[in-house]
């Protein structure tokens, strides 16, 4: 099997601009002989927090699914990407069932004879609860080229993920947008700027181990897997303001009281990153089988079926910071008020 991760930045919200571009990209690796093809989170709409993503998040039958039901068709491949997916939920109250809408971050896998496969991201990360809802359980695709596991960005983190896979799976594909948070600052107005690195001590002593989760990390995951793994991530820079931005800043900065004054001007704050930008191809050891050079290309390479897994426990895993985990219980807990 020949996979391919493609690597670029997606526009916020122009989402005929980040469709162009995703499919010039796709036409790159079919010609490169690739069966499978996986695009880096949200893609269509670009990474973003702002009050307008829940407006477009997409029906079933929305026009970014349309053109990957398209696309895959005509070119013969399997290709995946995440959307935001407005999806109907059903509830069983007493005697009577009430119907929900309700926003998810969806994988979606299309297959050249029209059949899609769906998976939830299950661990949306810290401000991401605020945009859509958590999913539940795995999801491992059944297809002419074998059983292909589905992850999302943040769930690279929970070790629970990866078991869920762990011997199920042919290959295991990841679409991921991370910002490298520990790294981003803060621009207030009149010039002054303050790094959430500063604000959070966890993160200032692990900036090294935190720069690897996104490839080294990945890398360990694949050998304990015993799987080939593609990860498609964005790239480019990230600029966006702050959800609950006064709430935000007293938990990022509880440990830092010279910054608590700054907390009133923290709605007129634009906070800056750059994207990972760590697309790869994993072989079913960790090695690196190819991976993207820049801001925009393509990673291909020719991927053996598993081989069974790994190491009885995972080794060289880097563990999420507790104060990061309580900020992220906190939020959820906020973001359904």
């Amino acid at each position: 099997m020949r996979a391919a991760a493609i690597q670029f930045f997606a526009t916020p919200f122009d989402l005929n601009r980040n469709l162009q571009t995703a499919e010039r990209l796709i036409r790159q690796a079919a010609s490169q002989g690739a069966h499978v093809v996986v695009l880096p989170e949200l893609f269509n709409t670009g990474y973003v927090y702002n009050k307008r993503l829940p407006a477009a998040a997409e029906s079933g039958d929305g026009p970014t699914l349309r053109w990957l039901t398209s696309l895959s068709a005509e070119l013969n491949i399997i290709i995946a990407g995440t959307l935001l997916l407005r999806e109907q939920t059903s509830e069983v109250l007493e005697t009577s069932e009430v119907y929900n809408s309700e926003v998810y971050n969806v994988f979606m896998l299309a297959e050249p004879g029209g059949k899609i496969h769906r998976y939830r991201k299950q661990y949306p990360f810290l401000w991401e609860h605020c945009y859509f809802e958590a999913g539940r359980g795995p999801l491992i695709a059944e297809t002419a080229l074998g059983r292909i596991g589905l992850m999302v960005c943040w769930d690279i983190a929970h070790d629970k993920v990866w078991e869920q896979y762990r011997g199920k799976v042919d290959v295991m594909l990841i679409a991921s947008s991370p910002p490298r948070f520990h790294r981003a600052v803060l621009n207030f107005p009149l010039g002054k700027k303050v790094y959430l690195a500063e604000m959070m001590p966890t993160l200032l002593r692990q900036r090294e181990a935190i720069d690897r989760w996104y490839f080294e990390d990945v890398a360990s995951r694949a050998a304990w897997l015993g799987s080939p793994v593609v990860h498609a991530v964005m790239a480019g820079r990230f600029v966006t303001e702050i959800p609950f931005p006064r709430l935000s800043f007293w938990l990022g900065a509880l440990m830092r009281p010279r910054l608590w004054p700054l907390a009133g001007q923290a709605h007129l704050a634009t906070l800056r990153a750059t994207f990972y930008g760590t697309s790869a191809v994993f072989d079913s050891q960790g090695g690196t089988l190819a991976r993207v050079e820049g801001e925009e290309g393509i990673a291909v390479a020719d991927v053996s079926p598993a081989s069974g897994g790994g190491p009885v426990t995972q080794t060289g895993v880097i563990k999420v910071p507790a104060q990061l985990r309580v900020m992220e219980a906190l939020m959820k807990v906020w973001a359904r008020r």
